[in-house]
């Protein structure tokens, strides 16, 4: 969902759980489980153009020409109750077009760098307690290729590297998602062998504390088939899983169901962080408070993605996330 369009433990907290003058109007006296820790946003976007145009707006590449808004947003967001973000890196070998910047030869410029440290130092002055910084590699970059393409692989693999510095470095708890869903299907033999190779590269020089490996998007459940061959026997601590209900592949209650049902089938029990979800939806929280007091899967925390399920929009319509009330607020 989030591929560029050419682009402690404390007490668990109710964060999908819907208001209790809601739970007490849906039939059915089923359940509703918990996250382990309070959620919030994929934050990638200060803004939209025209509705639906997010090019200009990448908090990242324009954090400096943005820094006001951009820093008034993460205190709204953390007033509304969000505790944790993921961040995009989108990035090509090419210009920088106002959200994807220029990876050409293997890092960001000097200034999309400071950018980074920049917004990551504001993430973490707001207050928010984790981040997740998922690579997004567009155009060529992105391993869809009909051939293998050294060059660029090379070119992704030292970008991860170059900025993994400069992320451990902001003092905040973090994750790296390898390649923002980039878990790769039965049918998706080039984007295994990249996953495959990265993997490999990443844990044989950082191991794998810090990274949930290559999100995985529905379908999850055949994307379950293909783990043993990117990790072999080393596989992340944590997953992270993308729900979107659609008329093809079910509600997200019934997505997670059947992700869970494949994943134990196969010896995967780790803990999972939902990576995105519609955009403060009510239907998606019910759903996936229920999965989760179904199957007993732990989920650590949720983190909606700009995008409301009427998709007015192809990729993004909301211009900043700032609402979080359908998957839950601390409480007051």
């Amino acid at each position: 969902m989030s591929r560029s369009a050419r682009p402690r433990a404390t007490a668990l907290l109710a964060v999908l759980a819907l208001a209790a003058t809601t739970a007490t109007q849906c039939a059915g006296p089923e359940p509703l489980g918990w996250t382990r820790e309070t959620g919030g946003s994929n934050y990638d976007f200060y803004g939209l153009a025209g509705r639906c145009d997010r090019e200009g707006f990448g908090v990242i590449n324009g954090f400096a020409r943005g820094r006001d808004t951009i820093t008034a947003q993460l205190a709204q967001m953390y007033r509304a109750g969000q505790r944790r973000l993921r961040i995009g890196v989108f990035h090509h070998r090419g210009p920088d077009t106002g959200t994807i910047m220029d990876s050409t030869g293997g890092d960001l410029s000097p200034a999309n760098r400071r950018n980074l440290a920049d917004l990551l130092a504001a993430v973490r002055a707001a207050g928010f307690a984790e981040v997740e910084v998922a690579m997004q590699p567009s155009d060529e970059n992105h391993p869809d290729w009909s051939h293998w393409r050294e060059d660029l692989y090379q070119e992704n693999w030292n970008l991860v590297a170059n900025l993994r510095p400069v992320i451990a470095a902001a003092g905040i708890p973090y994750r790296i998602d390898l390649l923002n869903e980039g878990s790769p299907m039965s049918t998706e033999p080039a984007l295994r062998r990249y996953a495959q190779r990265l993997w490999q590269d990443y844990t044989a020089n950082f191991g794998k504390a810090d990274t949930v490996g290559f999100s995985m998007t529905v379908w999850i459940a055949d994307r379950a088939t293909q783990l043993a061959a990117v990790y072999g026997d080393n596989p992340p601590e944590v997953f992270d899983v993308h729900l979107y209900g659609d008329a093809h592949n079910g509600d997200e209650r019934t997505q997670f169901v059947d992700a869970d049902r494949k994943m134990r089938e196969l010896g995967y029990t780790q803990d999972w962080i939902i990576g995105e979800a519609y955009f403060d939806d009510r239907a998606a929280a019910r759903g996936i408070a229920q999965a989760i007091a179904q199957t007993g899967r732990t989920v650590r925390y949720l983190a909606q993605w700009p995008l409301t399920r009427a998709r007015s929009c192809a990729d993004v319509d909301v211009a900043a996330p700032i609402a979080f009330e359908a998957y839950g607020r601390l409480p007051r």
